[in-house]
């Protein structure tokens, strides 16, 4: 009987160590096969969220609708060619671009060092966990060994993800599939605290009648500046008001204010079998962070496949690596180490070339800012705007463009030679503008980054494209919105490329109606300060020589700083477009923050420059490397 008792408690273990092995989940599960997994998972979602700050909240909203339509198995991250995978589906046509590319490039690290051992569901798990440290929220273990799905088609996404008029029950019961509690599901719901969304997802709560009783009023007439009606779609507003890009439990504060931005945000408040939960975490930032702990790591558990389930990881990675390769040989992609191999001295050469135009003239560096600028708003960075015509009927002879200063261009055409000379037919104008624009802040007093390269250059320049592709002095904050929103930039993007106008300059019929003809009541811009405008009419009287130019910062304006965010509060701004963004409530405290924290613009800046670089770019095997940054190559 004893032995047979032995037996049993054996076999028990064995058992044991078996399910343990092929389908539970561990904190260690790759302790002996990818030891430094955490590490390197940690270091490229550090590199990624130093490129743009979406990179927070897209990967932590990737996480969730991965979760909760085939399980946590990574099925959202699967491309189809005939456009009917999950990320396909209407419903994941709004996660952003920055929560895949964090994915892919900590998997592509993994690989270096463990081939063929990590799934991409466990390396999104990690990056979940990574992207709320970063934004200042808690850390907790992850539980590891889930393997990647082997379906993913859009046609099941339908009913798996909250709507944002879904109610308390609606929401309880979507939750409840998932095994989660309604803790679970207010916790989480925290995490838009980080989130945002486009204009369209909350529209009816602002434009139906009356409008939505349990919004702030304040709140509401801000999201109605931010979002009128028929606004362009792409345009995206903050889930927090108040703290967009820290992960604390303000969201809690928001509701309790009235400022929850979806139903599905508010009901939490409003309903009385919720509401003391809000009002917990609200008060207890304590008590939330560790509700969020639990949620997430029972998340991470939702229709996992462990053991033999699921795609081998290796067969996973082939494809995955595959597919990768064939968009890097066919479509191209930008890397920091592009020229490495290729012209290895691109950039130092470049930066000798700029730091003596500007010892020429310091004209060189608003000049060079204003070309980059100009040049990715029409046909993309792709140096379209540098080409010369005969005809006078290329990009850079639209009316808007021959403001352009020549010293911008003659900074890219001597960079571009002296490159020829070291690696011909290697490296294009793009680029070369592009490394340029980084050095001129740089030199300027502004910050340094690492400049993305790889870009073709354009088969198009043409002046008929740049009529209404480039934002005009007179435009209002939801014009500039609408215009930079079509260049995948957000408002704060735009505030902070704005911030460049500290070195630009202007001639004055680019602002006189703001001195003498502004209204009928007010031939002044009342917005505008008197002592300043009195300045501007001395500088600029009517009928001036239209050569003159002023400074768009009157205080600093040979130093890249945070001076321009400064003269906004005192309405000092130059442009009616550069006004509006403090005297419209949208965009004020972005400004303000800018104004008194330099370090948040830098930072700013740095992410929406490396965001503009990508716009409209030609890369693998579209466009040329012009031999001649004037002309196409023949």
């Amino acid at each position: 009987m004893e032995v047979l008792r032995r037996w049993l408690i054996l076999l028990s273990m064995v058992l044991m160590i078996m399910q343990r092995g092929e389908g539970q989940l561990l904190e260690n599960f790759y302790a002996n096969s990818c030891p430094n997994l955490e590490s390197i998972v940690r270091q490229e979602v550090s590199t990624k969220f130093t490129q743009t700050f979406v990179t927070i909240p897209a990967t932590l909203r990737l996480f969730f609708h991965d979760c909760f339509v085939e399980g946590c198995d990574a099925s959202v991250l699967i491309s189809s060619s005939s456009g009917d995978a999950e990320k396909d589906a209407k419903d994941n046509l709004s996660l952003a671009g920055d929560g895949f590319d964090t994915v892919i490039k900590a998997k592509q690290a993994v690989e270096t060092q463990c081939p063929g051992v990590v799934s991409c569901a466990d390396i999104l798990a990690l990056a979940a966990r990574e992207v709320v440290v970063l934004a200042g929220g808690p850390t907790w273990e992850v539980e590891l060994g889930r393997r990647d799905g082997l379906i993913s088609q859009a046609s099941r996404v339908t009913g798996n993800l909250p709507e944002p008029e879904f109610n308390l029950d609606q929401l309880n019961t979507l939750f409840a599939r998932n095994n989660l509690t309604q803790l679970d599901m207010i916790a989480l719901s925290g995490a838009h605290t980080l989130g945002f969304s486009h204009c369209d997802r909350f529209s009816s709560r602002i434009y139906s009648s009356p409008i939505d009783p349990t919004l702030d009023s304040s709140y509401a007439q801000q999201l109605m500046d931010a979002c009128p009606q028929n606004v362009d779609p792409s345009i995206a507003i903050n889930m927090d008001p108040e703290t967009p890009q820290t992960f604390d439990n303000v969201y809690y504060q928001n509701l309790i204010g009235g400022k929850g931005l979806f139903s599905s945000d508010q009901v939490l408040n409003t309903d009385p079998d919720s509401e003391p939960t809000v009002s917990d975490f609200a008060t207890n930032p304590g008590n939330f962070n560790a509700a969020f702990i639990t949620a997430m790591r029972k998340l991470g558990r939702v229709g996992v496949k462990t053991g033999n389930e699921g795609m081998a990881v290796r067969t996973w990675l082939m494809i995955l690596f595959l597919v990768f390769m064939m968009m890097q040989k066919g479509k191209g992609q930008l890397s920091e180490t592009f020229y490495r191999t290729s012209c290895p001295k691109v950039e130092s050469i470049v930066r000798k070339v700029v730091t003596e135009k500007i010892n020429q003239t310091f004209v060189t560096i608003p000049a060079t800012l204003r070309l980059f600028f100009h040049d990715c708003f029409v046909e993309g960075c792709d140096a379209s705007v540098l080409i010369s015509s005969p005809n006078g009927d290329a990009e850079k002879d639209a009316p808007d463009n021959l403001s352009l200063a020549g010293d911008g261009f003659d900074t890219v055409i001597k960079a571009k030679t002296e490159v020829e000379k070291s690696c011909p037919r290697v490296v294009s104008c793009a680029d070369i503008l592009t490394i340029a624009t980084r050095d001129i802040i740089e030199l300027a007093g502004g910050p340094s980054f690492k400049v993305e390269l790889g870009r073709r250059d354009g088969l198009i320049s043409k002046a008929s494209r740049v009529t209404g592709n480039l934002p005009d002095p007179n435009f209002n904050l939801t014009q500039l919105n609408t215009m930079f929103a079509k260049n995948n930039l957000t408002q704060t993007d735009m505030i902070a490329l704005s911030g460049a106008h500290t070195v630009g300059f202007s001639h004055c019929s680019r602002f006189a109606n703001r001195l003498y003809s502004f209204s009928s009541s007010s031939p002044v811009d009342p917005d505008l300060d008197p002592t300043y405008a009195q300045q501007l009419m001395q500088a600029c009287p009517q009928n001036v020589d239209p050569r003159i130019a002023i400074n768009m910062d009157p205080a600093t304006p040979q130093t890249f700083d945070n001076m321009y965010f400064q003269n906004l509060v005192t309405k000092k701004g130059l442009f009616t477009s550069d006004e509006v963004l403090f005297t419209n409530k949208a965009s004020q405290a972005t400004v303000i923050d800018f104004a008194n924290n330099p370090g948040d613009f830098s930072g700013a800046f740095v992410t929406s420059i490396r965001k503009l670089g990508r716009v409209g770019v030609k890369t693998g095997n579209a466009g040329q490397i012009r031999v001649d940054c004037t002309a196409f190559n023949s």
